[in-house]
């Protein structure tokens, strides 16, 4: 039969394990308001019993481990579903921007400018020789093209901004990825292995940052390490204790812009087309995809523009030409061919067009001399005003616009094609806004349910306070009666 020594041996087993338990619930009620903190738990087991013959007796408590309490799934799904949420949040942001300017219906918007102007043609054919209305022509030309061009100027200013941001935001993911592998390292030397729970915290909000930046899939390995790759697996992040670090490398993509740079092995591996999330993912395709789609519109409506008017205008005859003198004329000049109907097959509106904007300027013959604006059909014919009115029904006119590189015109009239660039940017809008919505609600349910599972309860924790202390207490008087039950014995065998 075990002695009092044994007793007072459980006696003390069970004050240590109260203490020790209570030391941890103090431990989470300190962090109850600890982001990303994950509350903890003392394990406590019997110690192996001590046989006596055929009796085993108890021998006390123990504390085993301190656990934290998590959902390995839901801080994946957090994960994954974050790295959405920011690029949908951000694309948004951006469209809706855009959307603002390219979608301004009043007189100084870009569809307004392209109605003036051929308007302007519609007045001049009222009357073909006056001096003022050719002068407004020109004018109304070189406003439009200026709308044009602060349009154009306006997303390029916008892919420069995404672009400095792709670099920025490659810099604070190296950053964070060089955190969690010095967390990996940590938590994979602990003994025993995993027990680190700050740790095991740290490098989950560390990871929560990460998925905000960048999509990404994180693995956990036997001994609890992260493995982080891209979410579209074409680069390594983490790997244990090592980070694999990206470079914004300037003027290697598309359109000399940076380009996301993978430095896994004894090569640089371009990862760009493999982000697709997060802020990064977002800025990549706001930039290369987004941005200059619109621009490419606006290129082809300044091609359909530019081209459909100077077949036109060829063909006319300016007030002062009494002889085929300077016929043929074009009223646009462009460093970019852009003949609408006749191009060659092979020619892509995506890179035929490119740069029609930025290059579109009215002919400087026609700057010079205004008279050279050919509103006449014939030679001669000074009142004639066939071709002016040719002109100004290009407005109404269809087919106007190549918009799938095959050189004939398949889109128009020009209002109706900026209308769509509008539509389009309008439906994106909407689109990425009810995707951020959806995707915030989702993050917010899944962080939830992991924070009932995780989070820190203030009146569970009272309850496992009072229970310790409880028990505290009672292993207190259990030794204060083995003591009195000593005291007896020596006093007793001592006289």
């Amino acid at each position: 039969m075990p002695g009092l020594n044994s007793s007072l041996y459980i006696g003390l087993t069970g004050l240590s394990a109260s203490q020790s338990a209570l030391n941890v619930v103090g431990h989470n009620i300190a962090n109850v308001n600890t982001p990303g903190y994950t509350r903890q738990r003392a394990d406590l087991s019997s110690n192996v019993a001590s046989a006596q013959g055929q009796v085993y007796f108890g021998t006390g408590v123990s504390l085993n481990s301190i656990s934290g309490i998590r959902d390995k799934f839901l801080d994946l799904q957090i994960y994954k579903e974050t790295a959405v949420q920011t690029g949908a949040d951000q694309r948004y942001s951006t469209v809706n921007a855009i959307a603002t300017s390219l979608g301004d219906t009043s007189s100084s918007g870009l569809g307004a400018q392209i109605q003036s102007f051929f308007q302007s043609f519609q007045d001049l054919a009222a009357s073909p020789e006056s001096t003022a209305l050719r002068t407004n022509v020109v004018g109304k030309a070189q406003t439009m093209i200026t709308s044009l061009k602060t349009q154009y100027s306006m997303l390029d200013d916008q892919r420069r901004s995404a672009d400095q941001s792709v670099g920025d935001l490659v810099a604070q993911v190296n950053s964070l990825t060089s955190q969690i592998a010095k967390l990996n390292d940590q938590i994979t030397s602990t003994v025993p292995v995993g027990s680190n729970n700050d740790a095991i915290d740290q490098r989950k909000a560390l990871t929560d940052k990460l998925s905000s930046l960048v999509g990404i899939n994180v693995f956990e390995g036997s001994k609890g390490e992260y493995q982080i790759t891209i979410d579209s697996g074409s680069a390594t992040l983490v790997s244990g204790s090592h980070a694999y670090t990206l470079t914004a490398a300037q003027g290697a993509g598309p359109g000399g812009m940076s380009a996301v740079m993978s430095n896994m092995g004894p090569t640089a591996t371009d990862v760009t087309a493999g982000i697709k999330n997060g802020q990064l993912g977002a800025q990549l395709d706001i930039r290369d995809n987004l941005l200059s789609g619109f621009q490419q519109q606006l290129d082809q409506v300044a091609a359909g523009i530019s081209s459909q008017v100077n077949l036109i205008h060829q063909t006319g005859y300016g007030i002062n030409t009494l002889s085929a003198a300077n016929h043929g004329t074009d009223f646009f000049q462009t460093s970019v061919a852009n003949g609408v109907n006749g191009l060659p097959p092979s020619i892509t509106a995506a890179t035929f067009y490119k740069g029609m904007v930025s290059s579109l300027s009215v002919n400087s013959t026609i700057l010079g001399d205004p008279s050279l604006i050919a509103t006449a059909g014939a030679a001669g014919a000074i009142g004639d005003n066939t071709n002016a009115n040719a002109i100004a029904n290009l407005q109404s006119a269809t087919n106007t616009v190549d918009t799938n590189g095959n050189g004939v015109g398949d889109s128009g009239p020009f209002s109706s094609s900026i209308a769509s660039l509008v539509g389009d940017l309008g439906t994106q809008v909407q689109n990425y806004q009810t995707q951020s919505t959806t995707q915030q609600n989702l993050v917010a349910a899944l962080q939830n349910q992991r924070d009932q599972v995780s989070g820190v309860n203030l009146d569970e924790e009272a309850a496992n306070m009072m229970n310790l202390q409880r028990g505290y207490q009672a292993s207190a008087r259990f030794i204060n009666v083995i003591n009195t039950l000593t005291e007896q014995l020596v006093s007793q065998f001592g006289q």
